[in-house]
């Protein structure tokens, strides 16, 4: 039954993926839509995903890291922020070497706005983690973790792959860190306040 499971849960995984990079192809023939409805596309197909597994596998929701003990949830977001303050730390040092001062400013122009990437940012990680990380452990009974977290990564860069090898390569180095972070605590927040500093603080810096 198991295996059966793991079968199913990875052909699932390999349709979204699939289904995601032939709509990707079709609509840059016919439509020049802004990269950030891609962000969209990518977290309606997870939810498809989400929606696949749940009436066809068992899914163990207190492994998915959502609904956590309190003190869990604390060590996480912990974790979580400290990776993110390290990584605004690296940021600052990078300005200051390239023009001397730390040009930094709240107001973020472009695709990424204050408001919503509050959301996107726990929403993406959510998907990213209870949902891939979680089907890749399955997949492989919970046996390997860390083959799990590379598969999660590399999935969730091919489906940024839309804007350019560069954000690809981020996203995966980026779906590592929070999967790190998630195997240590196993608990999704810590995640999204890391995925919410990188995302959100290079903008602000002028990187990117």
């Amino acid at each position: 039954m198991k295996e059966k499971h793991g079968v199913l849960t990875l052909t699932f995984l390999t349709v979204t993926v699939a289904v995601y990079l032939i709509l990707w192809q079709i609509l840059i023939c016919f439509f020049s839509f802004p990269v950030y409805y891609y962000g969209r596309l990518i977290e309606l197909l997870a939810l498809g995903l989400f929606t696949a597994l749940a009436v066809f596998t068992p899914m163990r929701f207190e492994e998915m890291g959502i609904l956590v003990p309190r003190r869990v949830l604390f060590r996480s977001i912990a974790l979580g922020g400290g990776v993110g303050l390290v990584f605004v730390a690296i940021l600052a040092a990078i300005s200051w070497l390239a023009g001397g001062n730390i040009p930094f400013s709240w107001h973020v122009t472009g695709d990424i706005s204050r408001m919503t990437y509050f959301v996107v940012a726990p929403f993406q990680e959510i998907l990213a983690k209870s949902v891939m990380f979680y089907s890749f452990e399955a997949v492989f009974d919970q046996k390997h973790p860390h083959v799990a977290n590379f598969l999660c990564a590399l999935t969730f860069g091919t489906f940024h792959v839309v804007y350019g090898i560069e954000m690809m390569l981020a996203a995966m180095a980026l779906s590592l860190v929070t999967g790190w972070i998630f195997m240590r605590e196993r608990a999704v927040w810590g995640c999204a306040v890391t995925h919410f500093c990188c995302g959100f603080f290079p903008l602000c810096f002028g990187i990117g």
